[in-house]
C-alpha cells in the first residue's frame, strides 16, 4: 500500500471475496446466446460443406460406375445375351449404395432389371448410353440406368452433427467458465473494490482506496480512481473547514459552534465545573466601516479575533458568529464570580486601541455571560442564554459585562411575549395615537400637536414607546407603524378643521428605516389626499443619527417630503452626532431642542449658553425653534428670553387621545399663561 493510500486510509479493510457480480453475469448472459449462435451456424456450415462434398463424390463415383458397366454390356446386349446382362449387374448391386439397376435395349424395352430390398426415399438416378462398336460401325445398343441411395451419406452427417454440436457446446461452457473466471479477476473484482470503497466512504465520509493489482485498463482506472480519492479527500477536508470556519479570521463559526455544543450537551461534563459562555457583539462596528471602510473594517475584525485567541487559555474556545459577533467559551470555571472575571478580561483585551489608517481607535464591546453546569442537558442553549444577557447590556449599559440572571429572563420573556404580541395589536386596535400641544410661549395658542404612540395592552394596560418602540423596530414592523400613525393624524387633521381648528399642524415622528424608502412621499401624498387634508399640515420629525446613517437617500426623501409641502424638523437636537453643521446641510424647516437641555434651565449657565448659541444660528438659517420639556414657567420665560417662539410640555398639556385632546381645547382658552389644571392626569412614564 502506498504512502498516499495510508494517509487516506490507515484502518483499510480488504474488499469481499469476488462472486458473481451483476456486470460480469450481463456480460455472461450477453455471451452465451452469441457464443451458441456462432457454434451452430459453424457446425451447421461445416457439416454442410462437407456433406455436398460427398454427394458430389458419391455421384462422380456412380457415374463412373455406370460408364464402366456400359462398357461391359455393350457386346451381350447387342449380340442380346441379357443373362451375361443380368450378371454384370449383379455384381454391382455388391455396392450398398446402389439401390438397383435396370438396362434398357435401343427400343426402349427393359431387359434386365436388379432391385435391391430397401424403402429408401433419397435415391438418385444416373443414366448412361451403351455403345456397340465392332470397328466398322458404331451404334446405341441401349442404355443402363443405376439407383443409389443417400441415406448413409444422411445417417453419417447426422451423426457428425451431434458430435458437433456436443463438442461445440463443451466448447462453449468452457468458454464461459473461462470467461467468468477472467471477468470476475479483471473487470468484477476491480469494480467490487472500487464499489466497496465508494460504499464505505458513503457510510463515515472517508476516502478509501480500491485495492488493485492489475496493470491493465481497469488497473489503471483504479489507481485513477484512487489519486482523485486522495484529492477529493483533501478537498473534502479544506471544504469541512470552511464549512465549519469563518474566512476572515479563520475562527470556528455558528455552524462549529453549534456541533461542539450538541456533543458537550450529549457527553456531558463533570457535574462540579461550570461553563462561561461569553457572547460578545462589537459597539458600533458600523461606524467603523463607514469612517474608514469595509476593508479596514475587516482588519479591525481580524485585530480582534487575535485579541480574542491570545486572551484565552489553551481548553478555551473561540469563535465568530458573523457580523461583529463573537463567542468565547470557557469549559470549566470553579464559581460564577470567576466567570464574570473572565468576562471582563475579555472585554479588556477587546477594549486596547487599534490602529487603523493612521489612527488610533478604541474597539468598544458589550458580552452577555451565561453560566451553566457542564452536565446541563440543556447547554445547548447556552446562546439563546447568553443573547438575553447580551440584549441587556447593549440597550442598558453599552460597554459592560451583563451577567444572565432570573430577572433578565424575566424581562427577556416579557419583551419576547411583547414583541409577538405586536401583529395582533395591530390587527386589534391596540395602538392608540396619542397627541401633545405645541404651544405659541408668547400668545400661549395651540400651534400644533405632536402624535405620540401608546400601546393599550389587554394584560399590561397602557404601555409607554420607550418600553415597546425597540421592539417595533426589531420585528420589523416600522413602516406599519408609521402608516399607522400618519392614518390617524390625517383622521385627526379631518376633525380638527372640522372643529374649526384648520391652522393646527400634527407632527409624527419618522423612524431612520423610513429615510430608506423612497415610496413614502407617494404614500403620505395618497393618505393626504383619501382624508382631504393638506400635506402641509403635517411635520415630519426625523433625528440626527437616521439622517447620519444614511445621508444621500435620507436627503432625497426629504427633499420628496418638502416638496408636497410638509415640514421637515430635527428632533432631539443636541442628544445625537451634535454637529451644527447639520442644521444648513439638509433640507430642515425646525429644531427642536432636547429636554435635556431644558430641565435645568433657568438654573444652568451652561445649559442656557447652549441654547443661546442655537438659537442664534437657528435665527441665522431662518430656522424655527421649539423647545422640548417645557414643565416650570421659568423655564418657558427663559426660552422666550433667548428667542424660542414655540415650546411643548407638562406645563401646558399631558399627551392624551384626539377625543380628551379635543374636548380640552373647546375648554381652553384662546390665549392662556398659567399650567392647565383640567388636562388629564397621565402617567409622566407615558410621555414622548
Amino acid at each position: 500500500m502506498s504512502k498516499d493510500e495510508a494517509m487516506i486510509d490507515p484502518e483499510r479493510h480488504e474488499p469481499a471475496a469476488p462472486r458473481l457480480r451483476p456486470v460480469v453475469r450481463a456480460m455472461i448472459w450477453a455471451t452465451v446466446p452469441v457464443l451458441l449462435l456462432v457454434q451452430l451456424l459453424a457446425s451447421t456450415g461445416m457439416e454442410a460443406s462437407s456433406f455436398w462434398s460427398q454427394i458430389s463424390q458419391l455421384d462422380a463415383h456412380m457415374a463412373r460406375v455406370a460408364e464402366s458397366r456400359a462398357e461391359l454390356i455393350a457386346e451381350p446386349l447387342w449380340k442380346m445375351r441379357y443373362d451375361q446382362v443380368t450378371g454384370v449387374l449383379n455384381e454391382i448391386m455388391n455396392d450398398e449404395t446402389i439401390a438397383g439397376a435396370t438396362v434398357y435395349d435401343d427400343t426402349g424395352a427393359a431387359i434386365a432389371r436388379v432391385v435391391a430390398r430397401s424403402e429408401d426415399h433419397s435415391i438418385a438416378e444416373i443414366s448412361r448410353p451403351v455403345h456397340y462398336s465392332n470397328g466398322n460401325m458404331a451404334v446405341q445398343a441401349g442404355r443402363i440406368v443405376i439407383a443409389y441411395s443417400y441415406a448413409g451419406l444422411y445417417a453419417g452427417a447426422g451423426s457428425r452433427m451431434v458430435r458437433l454440436l456436443v463438442v461445440g457446446l463443451l466448447a462453449t461452457f468452457a468458454t464461459l467458465i473461462a470467461m467468468r473466471i477472467s471477468a470476475n479477476i479483471f473487470i468484477g473484482r476491480p469494480l467490487a473494490a472500487m464499489m466497496s470503497a465508494i460504499q464505505r466512504s458513503k457510510q463515515d465520509g472517508r476516502a478509501y482506496p480500491a485495492d488493485v493489482k492489475s496493470s491493465n485498463e481497469f488497473g489503471q482506472l483504479a489507481r485513477a480512481f484512487n489519486a482523485m480519492q486522495h484529492t477529493t479527500s483533501g478537498a473534502l477536508d479544506r471544504l469541512g473547514h470552511m464549512a465549519g470556519h469563518d474566512p476572515l479570521t479563520g475562527l470556528p463559526n455558528r455552524r462549529s459552534l453549534t456541533e461542539r455544543l450538541a456533543v458537550a450537551s450529549r457527553d456531558g461534563g463533570r457535574p462540579d465545573a461550570l461553563v462561561a459562555f461569553c457572547f460578545i457583539d462589537l459597539d458600533d462596528f458600523k461606524g467603523i466601516n463607514d469612517t474608514f471602510g469595509h476593508e479596514a473594517g475587516d482588519n479591525f475584525l481580524v485585530h480582534i479575533a487575535e485579541r480574542l485567541r491570545g486572551a484565552v487559555e489553551a481548553e478555551d474556545w473561540v469563535a465568530r458568529l458573523g457580523g461583529d459577533e463573537f463567542v468565547v467559551i470557557r469549559p470549566e470555571v470553579g464559581h460564577e464570580k470567576a466567570a464574570y472575571a473572565f468576562a471582563q478580561q475579555v472585554l479588556d483585551a477587546i477594549s486596547e486601541p487599534i490602529r487603523l489608517h493612521d489612527k488610533q481607535v478604541v474597539p468598544r464591546a458589550s458580552i452577555g455571560l451565561a453560566v451553566r453546569r457542564a452536565d446541563d442537558p440543556e447547554l445547548s442553549h447556552l446562546p439563546t442564554l447568553a443573547d438575553i444577557a447580551l440584549y441587556h447590556a447593549k440597550s442598558k449599559a453599552p460597554g459592560t459585562v451583563a451577567v444572565l440572571d432570573e430577572a433578565l429572563q424575566r424581562d427577556y420573556r416579557h419583551d419576547r411575549d411583547l414583541e409577538l404580541a405586536i401583529p395582533a395589536g395591530f390587527a386589534e386596535g391596540q395602538f392608540e395615537v396619542w397627541y401633545q400641544s405645541q404651544v405659541d410661549l408668547e400668545s400661549h395658542d395651540v400651534v400644533g400637536l405632536e402624535a405620540l404612540i401608546r400601546w393599550r395592552h389587554p394584560e399590561h394596560g397602557v404601555i409607554g414607546p420607550g418600553e415597546f418602540l425597540p421592539l417595533i423596530e426589531r420585528s420589523g414592523n416600522n413602516a406599519r407603524l408609521t402608516r399607522y400613525v400618519l392614518t390617524d393624524a390625517c383622521r385627526a387633521l379631518q376633525r380638527l378643521a372640522a372643529a374649526g381648528r384648520p391652522q393646527i399642524r400634527i407632527a409624527i415622528n419618522l423612524p431612520p428605516s423610513e429615510l430608506a424608502d423612497h415610496s413614502l412621499a407617494a404614500e403620505l401624498r395618497a393618505t393626504c389626499a383619501r382624508f382631504d387634508v393638506a400635506a402641509s399640515s403635517l411635520e415630519l420629525e426625523i433625528t440626527e443619527g437616521s439622517l447620519i446613517n444614511n445621508i444621500a437617500s435620507a436627503t432625497e426623501t426629504l427633499h420628496r417630503l418638502r416638496r408636497l409641502g410638509a415640514t421637515i424638523a430635527l428632533d432631539d437636537f443636541g442628544t445625537g452626532y451634535s454637529s451644527l453643521a447639520h442644521l444648513r446641510r439638509f433640507p430642515l424647516d425646525k429644531v427642536k431642542i432636547d429636554k435635556a437641555f431644558i430641565s435645568e434651565i433657568p438654573n444652568s449657565a451652561e445649559d442656557k449658553a447652549i441654547v443661546g448659541v442655537i438659537a442664534s444660528l437657528a435665527g441665522t438659517l431662518g430656522l424655527t425653534l421649539v423647545a422640548e420639556g417645557i414643565e416650570r414657567p421659568g423655564q418657558a420665560a427663559a426660552m422666550r428670553e433667548m428667542g424660542v417662539r414655540f415650546g411643548q410640555g407638562y406645563l401646558y398639556q399631558r399627551p392624551q387621545p384626539l377625543d380628551a385632546l379635543l374636548e380640552w381645547l373647546e375648554k381652553r382658552p384662546r390665549a392662556e399663561s398659567c399650567i392647565v389644571t383640567d388636562s388629564p392626569s397621565i402617567a409622566p412614564e407615558f410621555a414622548a
